[in-house]
């Protein structure tokens, strides 16, 4: 089979949501019976709003305050391969006590077998904006057992997807405006000022710049001044 990693351009087939779904439906034409996508961004990332987990039709009753807890662990697994940078398998890391103690294992075992999966190729994925996520595929059998060239096309299929994804998140960013007094503040936090150096060197008070200040931090969507830089500079607002 054939793979062509092409995502449409409508205004309607480029939201995130629109895109998830068309990544559910290719992989389940490659065999898979569960879509998974954690999005992890970077304590420092300017897009901070964006929710950690945007899909997954592989945990049902995600209220659930055991659903709750188990995603928790199997999110900080992902932390650990998106930091290793290398596709993994589920039946591999249950095989890790390094990674997955015997406890554990046996909770994902009993959750994923009542959803008929066997495995879960996972894939970490990076995009701008230091956006980082996993698209894991479950399957009703071991990964190593699929036909050649599926595992290949999965990790097109996550790579191309996420960062067709975050460019719909970069795209807002991009169209934040700020005023000329904001982008003023900004730039002087870029070259490493303080807040009180700001204001004697715009000859205003101390409080004024801390409003100039929350103001970016809430049109940027973060929550202190290294996400406003990284904000600012990504988006060509300011300059180093």
């Amino acid at each position: 089979m054939k793979f062509e990693p092409k995502i449409a351009t409508t205004k309607s087939a480029r939201s995130p949501f629109s895109m998830v779904k068309r990544i559910l439906r290719v992989s389940q034409s490659l065999g898979s019976v569960s879509f998974t996508y954690h999005i992890a961004p970077s304590v420092h990332s300017p897009t901070t709003k964006i929710p950690r987990l945007l899909f997954s039709n592989a945990w049902p009753n995600k209220t659930a305050s055991q659903n709750i807890g188990l995603q928790k662990q199997i999110e900080n697994i992902h932390d650990l391969i998106i930091s290793l940078g290398t596709p993994s398998n589920y039946l591999s890391l249950m095989a890790g006590e390094s990674i997955i103690n015997k406890s554990f294992a046996e909770k994902i075992q009993t959750r994923v077998a009542s959803n008929g999966i066997v495995d879960e190729y996972i894939i970490p994925v990076y995009g701008p904006y230091k956006i980082e996520g996993c698209m894991c595929f479950g399957f009703e059998r071991d990964i190593h057992s699929l036909e050649p060239g599926i595992t290949c096309q999965l990790e097109a299929l996550a790579s191309v997807s996420h960062i067709k994804i975050v460019a719909c998140f970069a795209d807002k960013m991009e169209r934040i405006e700020l005023s000329k007094r904001e982008t003023e503040v900004l730039q002087w936090l870029a070259f490493g000022k303080s807040i009180t150096d700001i204001s004697t060197i715009l000859g205003v008070q101390p409080t004024t710049i801390d409003s100039y200040t929350r103001r970016i931090y809430a049109k940027f969507g973060v929550h202190n001044k290294i996400g406003a830089v990284l904000a600012g500079v990504s988006t060509g607002k300011v300059s180093l």
